[in-house]
């Protein structure tokens, strides 16, 4: 009988033991990614710092129209002049004479985008300028390029 109660005790005490080490275990895990969800934030923020979108100042000179609109707007006309054959001098033209094709565009605030481009034996980013009027065509105006 004493043997069985100091058994049952035993196997009590590490079964306890366990389910301490478990938790401690969770509770650390639940550390770590709330420490990278954090971190990944801050990265995303800083990373999103040069960004209509988080650029506060530049949205406000498009005051009372909603940003989304504009930046469509943006967008749509810049798309639009992509596809005109006059548009060499905005962005260059690849290897065989034909014109690159834009891979991404970020609208930086009120009065620029980057663009990245590439084409056959081309790959480069250029800093844009656009003119926004809501009742015309935007204007556009490159400003620089990086080839690579």
């Amino acid at each position: 009988m004493k043997i069985t109660t100091i058994s049952i005790l035993l196997i009590s005490i590490f079964a306890v033991s366990c389910n301490k080490k478990e938790n401690t275990m969770s509770a650390v895990n639940h550390i770590m990614v709330k420490d990278s969800l954090e971190l990944y934030k801050k990265m995303y923020d800083e990373a999103a710092y040069f960004s209509i979108d988080k650029n506060e100042n530049a949205q406000k000179q498009f005051a009372p129209q909603r940003i989304e609109d504009v930046m469509a707007k943006v967008v749509q006309d810049f798309s639009a002049l992509m596809k005109q054959e006059e548009n060499s001098s905005l962005l260059p033209v690849d290897t065989n004479g034909n014109p690159v094709k834009v891979n991404k565009m970020s609208v930086i605030n009120h009065k620029w985008l980057i663009i990245d481009f590439y084409g056959e034996g081309i790959v480069g980013e250029s800093l844009i300028k656009y003119d926004y009027e809501p009742d015309s065509v935007t204007e556009f105006q490159m400003l620089d390029t990086v080839l690579y």
